[in-house]
């Protein structure tokens, strides 16, 4: 799990990936889902699970796995 660096600003939230060695510009990621909660997410950005989910612009891809 990479942590959340700085807050939640509009439509964007910034992770610090430093310590994942494959990380790289392009990458998939798990922002939450099987893996971490939505409202695990929310709480280390100060917010609530149902906040982050209609946040999400159009223009994120998103895939349901």
């Amino acid at each position: 799990v990479a942590p959340v660096a700085g807050r939640v600003s509009m439509d964007m939230m910034t992770i610090d990936v430093s310590q994942i060695p494959n990380a790289n510009v392009g990458s998939t990621v798990e922002l939450w889902g099987g893996h971490i909660p939505v409202d695990v997410v929310a709480d280390r950005c100060g917010t609530i699970g149902y906040e982050l989910l209609c946040a999400i612009a159009p223009r994120v891809p998103f895939f349901k796995a």
